[in-house]
This record gives structure tokens, C-alpha cells and sequence, in this order.
């Protein structure tokens, strides 16, 4: 979220219910009329201590209704968990800008969220990514279980430092330190991913329901503070995998308690069972979201139209990387259709 250069009126403002997804809409839910006011009061004043008790009072008389059980405890814990960590964290993030003029990567991101290029492939291709291309392509299909990945491989460090090199050289580095108002920000970590027809991670929220929307697997990171980098290896089309981003999102404002729910959820529970969806659906609606909501949004919907007409897509005939904001912006990671997309994900921070 853009605190210096906020957009406050934006058609995800209001977020989509995960108890309102229709295949999951005769499960139970919290139905009462919950105040959030204290709630909402002891996150603005960083109090976690009683923010996690007033949690605790809101939640505790749903078990009356419909008991606890191990399994649901442990799901419970997965998202309070990063609820904790995201309340600590956002409690010290103040998100300012420092203004770098005449940069266009500079000013791509911070208006935009995003801003594309091409890089030399044959400076980046190397004997790593061969040998892990062979090792992913070598794998069968399979289903990873919530929060594994289909084919991907860390790259060594001296193909991340090479990585690294490139984004200086570039001028990618300076702008994202600027971006963030961080110094001596670097590239920490790639992955090469090979993604096909056959993948399933990108269906992993609501794992276990068999409708599968347009704009499935649509999201906003749950951390933010770090910059992304998606570069293609082959010739990337619509048919084969290629990203979407939604320009200005990462200037979107949301709600700071629906926000903090959204982003700890997203993590923490993907809803991928009646077990895992009870522990999240006994919190009173406004706080059932999630930043993982593409699955959530209905192909005939005004907001799947308003996508259809706003998303932008890279696509190899325009650029071969795409620079964005992965914890503000809204964006999708590329559904394979026919044949199979090589690309690397690289995160700096």
C-alpha cells in the first residue's frame, strides 16, 4: 500500500467473503453481528496483547455452536500465528518513497507497480539453471500439498550474484532502493520454475473444490517490502503462462484490520478443508479474507470485467521481465494452457 501516494477508491476496497464461495456456502459460519470496534482500537494503538484477548472473545462463543478439535486447533494456530507476526510488522512499516527523478524503473513502480523490460538471456543462462532445468523437466506431475510448488529449484549463489550483477547494472537495484527508501538492497534469492498444463499449486486456495475461475490464483503477496522480478527463459505467450499485473494497485488502501486478516490468512489457512475453513469461517465476515481471492471472483462479475479491460500481461513479444510490487499490487503468476513456460522468480529486498 502506497501510504504516499494512496488510492483510496478501487474496486477491491470491499473484500470478498471466502464463506460466500458457493461451493462452500452450507458450511458453517459465524452469523452473529460482531462489534469490532476494540479490535480495531487495539490494533491502532499496537496493543497485541489485548488485540489477541478481544480475538479470543470474539471467537470463543462460536464453539458452543459447533465444537473444537485438535485438528482445527492446529489450523487456528497457522493463521493466528502469522496474524502476530504481520501485527508486529506492520505496527513498524512506514512506507515512504524516496523521489529518484528521471528514472523510468523508478517511476513504473511507483506509480504503476510494475514496469517491464528485456534483459540479455544469454548472460543469464548458465550451467545451474541447465542442470536444474534438466532435474525439473525430469519430474512427474504431481499434486504438492498447500504451499509447495510444482517445479521449482533454488539457483546456487553464484547464478543468484550473476542475477545480482545484471539488476545493478541495469539500474533495477537503485530504483528498488528508491522505491522502498532502503540502502543496499540486493537480489536474495532465484528460483527456476517450469510450469505446464498439468501444474496444481496455482489451485491451492480452496484446494478441494472443483471450480476453477478466470482469475484463479489472482493475489496480492502477503509480505511486503521486498521488490519481484519474473524473467522468461522461452517464448512466452497467453497460451503458455504469461503474468498479469493490475497497474496502480500497489496504491490501493484497504481497511488496516481486514488488510492484516487478509494477509495472515492467505498464508496461514488456504482454506483447502472443511477443518481449515471452519477455523477461519468462526470469525465474523468482515474479517474472513484473504489476499489470495482470484478463485473468489465470479467470471461474469463487475469485477471480472473490470479485470478483463485493466490487467496488463507480459508477454515475450513486448518485454521478457516483469519488475513489480508483489505485497501491494495485484497479480497473477501464469496458467499454462499448452506447452510449458521456463522462467525465473527473484526476489529482492
Amino acid at each position: 500500500m502506497r501510504l504516499d501516494n494512496p488510492i483510496y477508491k478501487h474496486e477491491f476496497k470491499n473484500m470478498l467473503d471466502i464463506a460466500e464461495y458457493d461451493e462452500v456456502i452450507n458450511e458453517y459460519r459465524n452469523t452473529t453481528n460482531v462489534n469490532l470496534f476494540e479490535l480495531e482500537n487495539f490494533l491502532k494503538n499496537k496493543n497485541l496483547i489485548k488485540f489477541n484477548a478481544e480475538l479470543n472473545n470474539i471467537i470463543n462463543p462460536t464453539y458452543k455452536n459447533i465444537k473444537n478439535s485438535n485438528a482445527e486447533k492446529k489450523e487456528t494456530e497457522k493463521w493466528r500465528g502469522y496474524l502476530n507476526k504481520y501485527f508486529i510488522y506492520y505496527s513498524k512499516f512506514k512506507l515512504k518513497s524516496k523521489k529518484l527523478k528521471n528514472n523510468k524503473i523508478y517511476s513504473d513502480l511507483y506509480n504503476k507497480g510494475t514496469h517491464f523490460l528485456s534483459l540479455n538471456l544469454n548472460e543469464i543462462w548458465n550451467d545451474d539453471i541447465k542442470k536444474k532445468y534438466r532435474l525439473l523437466t525430469s519430474k512427474k506431475s504431481w499434486k504438492p500439498p498447500p504451499g509447495a510448488r510444482d517445479r521449482w529449484a533454488s539457483l546456487n549463489n553464484n547464478s543468484i550474484e550473476n542475477i545480482n550483477n545484471i539488476f545493478i547494472k541495469t539500474g533495477i537495484i537503485k530504483a528498488c532502493e528508491y522505491y522502498y527508501a532502503k540502502n543496499k538492497m540486493r537480489v536474495s534469492t532465484v528460483w527456476l520454475t517450469v510450469a505446464r498444463p498439468s501444474d496444481n499449486s496455482w489451485k491451492q486456495f480452496l484446494y478441494d473444490c472443483k471450480k476453477i475461475t478466470k482469475f484463479t490464483n489472482l493475489h496480492i503477496d502477503a509480505s511486503e517490502g521486498v521488490v519481484k522480478a519474473l524473467i522468461y527463459l522461452n517464448d512466452v505467450n497467453l497460451e503458455n503462462g504469461s503474468t498479469s499485473f493490475l497497474p496502480k494497485s500497489n496504491r490501493f488502501i484497504y481497511d488496516p484490520l481486514q488488510s492484516l486478516f487478509s494477509r495472515a490468512i492467505a498464508v496461514g489457512s488456504y482454506c483447502h478443508t472443511p477443518i481449515a475453513r471452519r477455523s477461519v469461517f468462526r470469525l465474523p465476515k468482515k474479517l474472513r479474507v484473504t489476499t489470495n481471492f482470484g478463485r473468489l471472483i465470479e467470471d461474469k462479475s463487475n469485477t471480472a470485467k473490470y479485470l478483463d479491460e485493466n490487467l496488463v500481461y507480459l508477454t515475450t513479444d513486448k518485454a521478457n521481465t516483469i519488475l513489480f510490487d508483489p505485497g501491494a499490487g495485484i497479480h497473477n503468476g501464469g496458467i499454462v494452457k499448452k506447452g510449458e513456460r521456463i522462467a525465473l522468480q527473484v526476489v529482492i529486498e
